[in-house]
């Protein structure tokens, strides 16, 4: 037990320590390089033009990294356990297909309702995927199914959306396609407490939970005979993934691979299946990974995630499993 301890302080220790340095590589280093002293509080007009790039650009691109790597981490590790499947995740089941299409509604018909509304927008889209989910896995047990139907769903809302562009202006398209790469530096400071306050929700919804995940991991007959409300607990992890996952993709676009392969690296560094620990790791590998991916401003992110959730899901595939 005191081994176990140790090693869960150690993987923390370690990782707000990633936490902290990569946090001040975002915000001092660059093309422009920053110093302490451009720290300053004062309100527009800035004091220099230093100051105007750390609170316009590196901050509100910091906050972005921070949240999207702890809602679609925590969106994924509560997905993987609530379906049993190592390779559930916001992408792999469509919800961040359906939080794109609701984006897509919103950008591309010309609707213009401010941040709120994207996220709306984007949380509608992501919930009605997940109904759809639902009423596939009460209906077959075998997940493998659920991914099936999730892949089907993307390519389905992949094809609405190319309809949509076909028929919208190119001011509308230029913002979607710009959207749709995937990126950490459109968050404003305006923006900022719509983006935490999904976030809090999210989390709120599925720290509720907690005790549901940990049992049902085990199935839902053993969480029941716990005591645990299971219809309760679905239904609030179910909301809470999706909003976390809207909320990623209605700021950040759609960023792939932090909800299917962090919570498998949170697991190989803890090795544990206690949420209670898992919850609060996988955020902060989620965070490690989008604030390392920040530091190659040059390359897409989406490439840079690729490069190291494609061999993650690839030792899962092989490995013949997730978590146990």
């Amino acid at each position: 037990m005191r081994r176990i301890d140790t090693r869960i302080l150690i993987g923390f220790v370690l990782l707000f320590s990633l936490v902290g340095l990569l946090s001040y590589l975002t915000i001092f280093s660059g093309t422009v390089g920053l110093s302490w002293s451009d720290l300053s509080f004062r309100s527009v007009p800035y004091i220099s033009v230093q100051s105007q790039i750390l609170w316009e650009i590196r901050i509100p691109r910091l906050v972005a990294a921070v949240l999207s790597g702890i809602s679609l981490a925590v969106a994924g590790l509560s997905l993987q356990t609530l379906f049993r499947n190592p390779l559930a995740g916001p992408f792999v089941l469509g919800i961040s297909s359906g939080a794109s299409l609701g984006v897509a509604l919103s950008l591309l018909l010309g609707f213009s309702f401010g941040h709120f509304g994207v996220l709306s927008a984007a949380a509608v889209g992501a919930m009605a995927v997940t109904a759809l989910v639902m009423l596939v896995a009460a209906r077959f047990e075998n997940s493998t199914v659920l991914l099936i139907v999730g892949l089907l769903v993307g390519y389905f809302i992949d094809a609405l959306i190319s309809l949509m562009i076909v028929g919208s202006d190119a001011e509308s398209l230029r913002v979607y396609v710009s959207w749709g790469m995937g990126s950490f530096g459109r968050l404003t400071l305006d923006s900022v407490w719509v983006f935490v306050l999904a976030v809090l929700l999210g989390l709120a919804l599925v720290l509720l939970s907690i005790r549901y995940l940990n049992a049902a991991r085990l199935g839902d007959d053993f969480a029941k005979g716990l005591g645990v409300n299971v219809r309760r607990g679905r239904l609030m992890v179910l909301l809470g993934a999706s909003l976390l996952a809207a909320a990623s993709t209605a700021f950040c676009g759609p960023v792939a691979f932090v909800g299917i392969a962090v919570p498998h690296l949170a697991f190989m560094l803890f090795k544990t299946s206690n949420h209670r620990v898992l919850l609060p790791a996988s955020s902060l590998c989620g965070v490690v990974l989008c604030l390392a991916s920040c530091q190659f401003s040059t390359v897409p992110l989406n490439a840079v995630l690729s490069l190291v959730g494609v061999p993650v899901v690839l030792w899962v595939i092989v490995r013949g499993g997730g978590r146990r």
